[in-house]
C-alpha cells in the first residue's frame, strides 16, 4: 500500500468553511462521497491542518488509479467543485501528477524492515 501526502493552501476566507465542510460530511449531501473514496481503492484519508495548509494523507495502491474511480461519481466531482474555489492555487481534484504531493523522507517502518530510499 503506497502512502501519499499532498499540501494545499486554503485561502484565509475559506479556513473555516473548509474545516466544518470535512468535520461534517458524514452529516450532509456529500455523505455518499466517504463510501466512494474508500471503494476507490483509497484505504484511509486524513486531513490535517496547519493554519491555512490542508495536509491530506492517502494509503492507495494507486493514487490516479483511485482518483479516476472517484471521478466517475457525480458526489464526488460536485464535492471538488465545492473545494476547488477554496484553494490559493487551482488544482484538479482527479489527477494526482497535478497535485503537490510531498517527497517523503523517512518511513519508520521500512527503516526497520530495511527497505531504504524508496
Amino acid at each position: 500500500m503506497a502512502k501519499y501526502c499532498i499540501v494545499g493552501e486554503v485561502k484565509n476566507e475559506f479556513l473555516e468553511e473548509y474545516k466544518r465542510q470535512h468535520r461534517e460530511i458524514h452529516k450532509g449531501p456529500y455523505s455518499e462521497l466517504l463510501k466512494v473514496i474508500k471503494a476507490s481503492g483509497v484505504e484511509q484519508e486524513a486531513v490535517f491542518m496547519h493554519k491555512n495548509l490542508a495536509i491530506i494523507f492517502y494509503e492507495a495502491e494507486d493514487l490516479d488509479r483511485a482518483y479516476e474511480r472517484q471521478g466517475s461519481a457525480k458526489v464526488a466531482r460536485e464535492w471538488n467543485r465545492l473545494m476547488s474555489p477554496m484553494f490559493a492555487s487551482s488544482y484538479r481534484f482527479n489527477v494526482s501528477k497535478e497535485l503537490p504531493v510531498l517527497e517523503k523522507i523517512f518511513d519508520l517502518n521500512e527503516q526497520l524492515e530495511g527497505r531504504l530510499n524508496r
